[in-house]
């Protein structure tokens, strides 16, 4: 364990996650989104294998018990970054990022749906005050649009956070996952699967990048690659529920970006939106982190107690910190 190494760690795939978005920016309106996600897919599968051989971990991205799950994990998770993607051409950077963090919230409700696992009721208290934080942040959206400024600013906002909830779906499929596969077989799949399922949008009209365009899509692909090398090993250095709250600096970058790039000032009632968001983000994960309670030892079988049976099913909550799992599906 290294802790201040797995935060530095974190903080730096923010900024290489933020980096590419603000690449997937410059290029929306001149690329199509298929393109954009093969570009971001394959050349971002270059580091992850490069790492990997390195560190002797190949063979372990490769062994898979449930190569069908890949496949749909892989596509859940492409349609999402599809959706995300394309929603950077309608809204500015840390607009979209900001939507992102739905993700987390929607991950939470969906294993609940899907996997049956138990939700305290704190959870669901949290979950909407954050969906308030969503609801803050679309008015603008919807503001724009009625005041005849034109649809765009809501057909991104719509993207954003539709991609979100796809974003929601792929981590239930990446928590199925964790239970046979490694880390590095998931991360390595998605690549995979991605890069395929961008090439088949080849069909439908690619553009023949020049120079400039397409250094920014090998860039995208690049940074998007390193970011996810820098979540795996933050995660290996320190617990996700000590580095998750660092992950909301990518906000932070993202504004950066999109003020100094784009000249994109985010609207106030998207900051505050955001800041709820954030907010019921970071009370849920200082939740998770709580010891469970203990019990009266007085109240237990001892023959539980012995084996450690109470153990596991005191504060029991059957599911990682929502951000642990958004981690792991990027």
């Amino acid at each position: 364990m290294n802790v201040p190494a797995g935060i530095g760690l974190q903080i730096a795939a923010t900024f290489f996650f933020a980096l590419m978005s603000a690449l997937v920016r410059m290029v929306a309106d001149e690329v199509p989104s298929g393109e954009i996600v093969f570009a971001r897919s394959f050349f971002g599968l270059v580091p992850v294998v490069v790492w990997l051989l390195w560190s002797g971990r190949m063979t372990g991205a490769l062994a898979t018990r449930q190569p069908l799950g890949h496949v749909v994990r892989g596509l859940v998770g492409v349609s999402a970054m599809w959706l995300s993607f394309a929603a950077l051409a309608f809204i500015p950077l840390a607009e979209a990022v900001a939507f992102s963090y739905a993700t987390p919230l929607v991950a939470v409700v969906l294993a609940a749906l899907l996997l049956g696992e138990r939700v305290p009721a704190y959870r669901w208290l949290v979950l909407a005050v954050g969906f308030s934080g969503i609801v803050i942040m679309l008015w603008p959206s919807f503001s724009h649009a009625a005041v005849g400024t034109g649809p765009g600013p809501l057909i991104g906002a719509g993207l954003a956070l539709i991609g979100a909830v796809g974003a929601g779906f792929a981590i239930t499929q990446v928590r199925h996952l964790t239970r046979t596969e490694t880390s590095e077989a998931i991360v390595f799949y998605f690549s995979l699967v991605a890069s395929l399922a961008g090439l088949a949008t080849l069909p439908l009209g690619w553009v023949v990048p020049d120079g400039r365009v397409a250094l920014i899509l090998v860039g995208m692909g690049l940074a998007g690659g390193v970011g996810q090398i820098c979540v795996t090993a933050a995660i290996r250095h320190a617990p996700a529920s000590v580095v998750a709250p660092f992950n909301y600096a990518l906000l932070l970058w993202a504004t950066g970006f999109g003020i100094v790039l784009f000249g994109e000032w985010p609207e106030p009632l998207v900051v505050v939106g955001a800041l709820v968001v954030v907010v019921a983000g970071l009370g849920l994960i200082w939740r998770e982190r709580r010891p469970a309670p203990r019990i009266v030892a007085s109240r237990l079988d001892p023959a539980a107690v012995s084996s450690g049976e109470d153990a596991n099913r005191v504060g029991e909550t059957g599911t990682d910190t929502p951000q642990s799992a958004r981690d792991d599906a990027a």
